[in-house]
């Protein structure tokens, strides 16, 4: 499986994404919430992040830093993939592996936020990933290189904690600096709806709608109606209370989404 995987991100390219087994079928869904990796009917997965947007795994290594298997990906329609934007790219999970630049011998230990802090010594990296550290090493093409910041280098091993790293690290919202207590929902046609049409947030969220379609639309609820929305028009409402919260479109009654607050 894991040699499949290979030749299927051996295409990657900037903007390119990781990959499920091909013989994987997943039930098709429109509710999915912050932190859901999704896809539609091609192999490609991305991280659905806080601020509606989508986030790529650039490479199989990108992906299994942080997840270690498929199962929990859901699919979606592709008319409702099409509506979520792409953020960027998926970088490293903190504190799990050493990576390289293909061109570049130099050795780096990724720390939050996508930043690249370069190991001084072999006796460093030992250190820090014991005696088999340059398993710990991960080729990353120059192209992805650009996803990444340096940060000051690693000249002491108290100075980076692998594991404390991990530790702080276990979401990918996390590693992005993304505010739990904010949510986004892209408006499709009125065929789409809205994207994600059923999502789960936290006591406090606010939820911002924007509209992505040409159409106009707009946002009724049991106590809140936006006005009007015209193309990338938005419109936040943050809910103090717990509840299931059923919304519609003010243009389309048909058009029906669903806010979970819990």
């Amino acid at each position: 499986m894991m040699k499949k995987l290979t030749n299927v991100f051996a295409s990657a390219v900037i903007v390119a994404t990781a990959f499920m087994p091909m013989a994987s079928h997943a039930a098709t869904t429109s509710a999915f919430n912050p932190g859901s990796l999704i896809k539609g009917s091609r192999a490609a997965v991305y991280y659905y992040a806080e601020n509606g947007k989508r986030f790529v795994f650039p490479n199989e290594k990108t992906y299994f830093s942080w997840f270690s298997d498929f199962k929990d990906v859901l699919e979606i329609p592709d008319s409702v993939l099409s509506t979520i934007p792409i953020g960027g790219n998926v970088t490293y999970r903190p504190g799990k592996k050493m990576i390289k630049i293909t061109t570049d011998p130099r050795t780096y230990a990724v720390d939050r936020g996508g930043m690249l802090r370069l190991v001084s010594s072999e006796e460093i990296a030992q250190t820090l990933y014991n005696i088999n550290w340059k398993n710990q090493i991960d080729d990353l093409p120059d192209a992805f290189f650009v996803n990444y910041k340096i940060g000051n280098p690693i000249t002491q091993s108290s100075e980076f904690v692998p594991a404390n790293t991990l530790t702080q690290t276990t979401t990918i919202s996390q590693d992005k600096g993304f505010d739990d207590t904010i949510a986004a929902v892209s408006i499709g046609n009125t065929t789409i709806g809205f994207v994600p049409a059923s999502m789960t947030v936290k006591v406090g969220a606010t939820v911002t709608w924007t509209n992505q379609d040409s159409g106009s639309h707009s946002i009724v609820g049991a106590n809140f109606e936006s006005p009007v929305l015209k193309y990338n028009e938005s419109y936040s409402h943050k809910f103090s209370t717990a509840g299931s919260y059923q919304l519609h479109d003010g243009i389309n009654s048909a058009v029906l989404g669903t806010i979970n607050v819990k």
